[in-house]
């Protein structure tokens, strides 16, 4: 069977790969000149499961209207944007129910700790170098409350074997010690010994070399101008480099399934959230970290990765905007600063890399894997800030369902019309 995906970003690269694998003749469409070169290329580097709660935790309208035009806050709703919003909005409300919001933390938890087992298995069968590190996370607090709150969680994804331990600052400082000159404003942390890191970037693309040797066929700097359907199926992608046939084809496009959706009249409910980095080298400091960091005040987090930190984080509903934009990145600048102020006064600030990209996000927080409404279309898209962290299984699950296997999880989860 030809499988026809859309998208080289890490999604659409595990999922050739998974597809060649179980048989099947896959070609890969991506309009840029190599693999992840959009939301894939410079993220955070986390695969965090312990991160599985979604971004519309209750009591998120107050905190998205508190925030609007503040460029400091780490969820920002920018005005132009709410014409895209206004149905998706409402869902994005609607899970934000206490009950809502933990059923939806489940799913995404469940999906997250199975994919790090087909990556720990991949990492084993293909000797793959993408800067992994396995030392766990670490969460830091500057109030109780927000630990409290973040340790009830916490609980949750102990149903998924997914460990943690609440420490005092004494004990941050023991498991992250870079963490030291900050230990006075923290009144503790959660750390998170199963999570894992990694150049999402440098893994892409050597899975892509992996899947190219099962024969799978990249054509790249192909963009898709049109989709026309015939009865309950597609019949072609009419691309600016003429017209893509296939038995099956799976939008593996980010954020930009959603508008590809639209011209087939199909509501793919995945919207861009805009998230940034700065790459900074370390050139020999070595009074980093050993592990990512996440800080719950700055909402923002560091990983370190070779030979540079990548620093990331805020979310910015934005539409299509992808320009950089200067107070949000300043926000990295301050944050790394705050953390590791000898690093900032001697980072020269032209051999940074500074970097956005759009999540795409669910009204959820779970991703849309599986079958459309058209007998031939499938998805693999909507994994929001999580989309390094579920990349395998997603990709595993996608492979069985098109090979009409059992999946591993409940596929109802993540159907398009859950």
């Amino acid at each position: 069977m030809k499988v026809t995906i859309i998208g080289a970003g890490i999604i659409g690269v595990t999922s050739a790969y998974f597809l060649a694998k179980s048989g099947h003749d896959v070609e890969v469409l991506e309009r840029q000149n190599g693999p992840a070169l959009e939301t894939s290329y410079a993220n955070a580097g986390m695969l965090t499961p312990s991160m599985a709660d979604p971004w519309n935790s209750p009591g998120i309208l107050l905190t998205v209207l508190k925030n609007i035009g503040n460029s400091h806050s780490g969820f920002l709703l920018r005005l132009k944007a709410l014409p895209s919003l206004i149905g998706w909005g409402i869902r994005f409300l609607l899970n934000s129910s206490e009950d809502k919001f933990i059923s939806n933390m489940h799913k995404s938890a469940a999906l997250s700790c199975y994919s790090l087992k087909i990556l720990k298995n991949l990492r084993e069968e293909l000797e793959l170098d993408y800067e992994g590190l396995q030392t766990g996370s670490i969460k830091i607090f500057r109030d109780r409350k927000s630990m409290d709150e973040y340790a009830k969680l916490a609980t949750h994804l102990a149903e998924h074997n997914m460990r943690h331990q609440i420490l005092s600052p004494d004990e941050v400082i023991s498991t992250e010690p870079s963490l030291e000159p900050i230990k006075d404003e923290l009144c503790g942390g959660i750390y998170f010994p199963d999570d894992e890191a990694g150049n999402a970037y440098k893994f892409t693309c050597e899975m892509a070399t992996r899947a190219e040797k099962l024969g799978v066929k990249f054509r790249y700097g192909v963009t898709v101008k049109d989709v026309i359907k015939s009865g309950a199926s597609i019949e072609k992608f009419m691309t600016d480099q003429g017209d893509v046939r296939s038995d099956n084809f799976v939008l593996c496009a980010g954020s930009f399934s959603y508008l590809l959706g639209k011209k087939i009249g199909i509501d793919i409910p995945v919207r861009p959230a805009k998230g940034y980095s700065i790459s900074v080298p370390v050139d020999g400091w070595n009074r980093g970290p050993r592990m990512p960091i996440v800080d719950d005040e700055f909402h923002a987090a560091i990983t370190p990765l070779g030979n540079i930190l990548r620093v990331a984080g805020t979310a910015e509903l934005t539409g299509f905007d992808d320009k950089l934009t200067a107070e949000r990145i300043d926000n990295l600048y301050n944050f790394l600063d705050e953390i590791y102020h000898d690093l900032g006064l001697k980072t020269d600030k032209a051999a940074v890399k500074e970097w956005s990209g759009f999540r795409p996000m669910t009204a959820d927080g779970a991703p849309l894997i599986g079958k459309t409404p058209l007998d031939n279309l499938y998805l693999n898209t909507g994994h929001g800030p999580l989309g390094w962290t579920m990349a395998c299984g997603s990709a595993q699950m996608l492979s069985d369902i098109m090979s009409d296997k059992e999946t591993a999880l409940n596929l109802k989860d993540y159907s398009l019309n859950r």
